[in-house]
This record gives structure tokens, sequence and C-alpha cells, in this order.
């Protein structure tokens, strides 16, 4: 099932129609011709459908400009391969014909350039979309978070035996990428639509998750995280879970990969059942320590942070100030579990 999303992109400097002609472009780079690139997504990298030099369904991904450099997507892509050759049913990525899994591609009117890369086509359905309820058969929510959970586990146990290459780069969702100075995704504090409350209660959050972190971080799971396992990432075949969109991956917290996925369901009438579910199926791969699990408002919380920091980095592009109150209600809602929960 292929839905097209035109939400926005962060790359200003080329239209959607050079894009498509640097695509088209690239794609010469994998030997195909004479198939042209349908679009599926146009937001922070804009995505198409394509055909790989056998004839077979994949995806080309346009990377926009300043998120990542070519040796953290390279090393995205390692892990990827590294995920599929230990089983895992992922985008797997295609090398172009001269092996590279990475290629620069201008278009001929401009100096500037995109990294591209190919991946396998991944079958399934979307779970669903942030922001919009989820219309799966009750009598499956259960097994369907239990599954997810599973992957998670299965994902992060995996990454902990693969040996990292020398030069393997990710960003991290550490303390300082979540709460410093300057977050990974912006400074969420200083967006200027929060109201005088909203910003103080912020502003104590996040002092109160520094001193939290600062105390007890050591105690809790970290490594190599999806990070973003939203409900659009996740693809449903026939019953079995699949994961796609590495994008945000980076090294944090695994507690935070639940939460991510929590935050995104808090408000389902279900949510308990999910909330079970996901726990149950993670726990069945993998240990998921008390001291993890305690801290999950707190994760959720900074989770919440990060989609601020990311909406006030965008906040002047067309159409945005119509979904800022939404995430602006679900970090107040987030803040103030975890001070209800911490006292």
């Amino acid at each position: 099932m292929t839905t097209v999303s035109t939400h926005l992109s962060n790359d200003q400097r080329f239209s959607l129609a050079d894009i498509e002609d640097l695509a088209t472009a690239a794609l010469k780079l994998w030997g195909v011709r004479n198939s042209p690139p349908q679009l599926l997504k146009h937001r922070e990298n804009t995505v198409y459908r394509v055909e790989d030099p056998s004839g077979n369904p994949a995806v080309l991904r346009v990377h926009r400009p300043g998120y990542h450099d070519e040796t953290a997507i390279l090393s995205e892509l390692q892990w990827m391969t590294q995920l599929n050759t230990e089983g895992m049913d992922l985008p797997r990525p295609i090398p172009a014909e001269d092996g590279r899994l990475l290629v620069s591609v201008g278009t001929g009117h401009s100096t500037d350039k995109r990294y591209v890369d190919v991946l396998s086509w991944v079958n399934g359905d979307k779970m669903g979309m942030t922001g919009t309820p989820l219309t799966l058969p009750t009598d499956q929510i259960g097994s369907l978070f239990f599954s997810l959970g599973y992957a998670a586990a299965q994902l992060h146990n995996l990454s902990d035996r693969w040996a990292l290459p020398p030069e393997f780069r990710r960003h991290a969702w550490d303390q300082d990428g979540l709460i410093g100075e300057a977050p990974f995704w912006g400074r969420f504090w200083d967006l200027p639509d929060l109201g005088r409350t909203d910003r103080e209660l912020l502003v104590q959050g996040r002092e109160a998750a520094s001193q939290w972190l600062t105390a007890y971080a050591e105690q809790l799971d970290y490594g190599l995280i999806h990070a973003d396992l939203v409900k659009e990432n996740v693809l449903i075949d026939n019953g079995t879970v699949r994961l796609i969109d590495f994008d945000d991956a980076g090294f944090g917290w695994r507690i935070f990969e639940l939460a991510t996925v929590l935050l995104k369901t808090r408000d389902e009438p279900e949510y308990p059942r999910i909330k079970q579910s996901l726990f149950e199926g993670y726990r069945n791969y993998r240990t998921l320590s008390a001291a993890d699990e305690d801290s999950l408002p707190l994760f959720m919380m900074l989770r919440s942070f990060t989609y601020l920091g990311w909406w006030n980095e965008r906040r002047y592009e067309p159409g945005m100030s119509a979904y800022i109150e939404p995430v602006v209600a679900e970090a107040r809602a987030a803040t103030l579990e975890f001070f209800n929960t911490t006292g």
C-alpha cells in the first residue's frame, strides 16, 4: 500500500521537480533507465518508489541537506545491512553498479548535490499515522504490539552483538542530545508559541530530567536504537511486523525506544493493552529492568520535548502553525505525568 505524503521538506533550494530530475539521474547509477520514480514522500527526505535493476520494487531516498553527513548515512546503511544479515526483515541497501551504497548527485543547473541511496521494498501496510486514531481490529492490537516489542528487542540484541566498524558514526539521543544546550532536534524551550505557564513547566521538566539522568542514567540500558517507532514506520503484513525508516536511528537509551511507541498511542482507548503487550513482547526476547521500566514517564516527557524542538526549527515554514498546539499539549501532558509519578 502506498500513500504519497507531501507535508513539507526542509530542502528549500531544490524544487520537487529538481529533486525528481536528480532521482531519475541517480537511478542510472543503478542501471535503471526506463522506469521513472514514483513519489511516496516529500517531507524530510524525499522518497520514491522505483524499480531495481532486476525489475523488483525498491525505494530511492534523496537525503535532505544538513541532517546527516556521508559517514553517518553510510553507518546507517551498514547497520541495516548487518541486521538483515542477522535475519531481520528490513529495507536492505542495494549497491549501485559500481558497488557504492551511497552516491552524491546534482542537477544540471546547480552545483548543489544530494546524497542518494536505494533500499529494497518491504511489503506491508502502515500500522497507522501519527495524530490519527488506530484502525486496527481490536482483537489484533495485543498480538501486533507484542510483535512490535519483540522486534524492538531483537533489534537491540542484534545491535549489541555487532562489532561496530571503526568508521561507524551516528548521533546520540543522550543527555546532551535530548536536553543539552543544543539538543539534536532543537531547543524546545525556546519555542515562541509557548505560553508563560507552559514554558515554565517545560523548563522545570528539563531541569528535573537533567538531575535524574545525572544521578541514574548509568543504571539504564543504552545502545543503538531505531528512535522513531511511530505508527507510520511500522508495517504490518499478514500479522508480521516490519520496521522501516532508520533515518533518526542512533545511540540512546532503550526505554526511549519504547517511550516513542507509547507517547504516540497514549490517547488510544486500548492504551493499557498496548503498553502491556509492548512490554511483554520486549521481555520475551530481552531483559527490561525495573529501573528501565520505572523511567518510562521520564522518557515519554523527553520524547515529547524532541517533537517541540523539531517544530521550533520549522515554525516559519508554510502550514506549520496549525500543528504546533497538539505538540505543545502532548508535551504538557507528558511533563505533568512525569511530575505526578515522581512526586
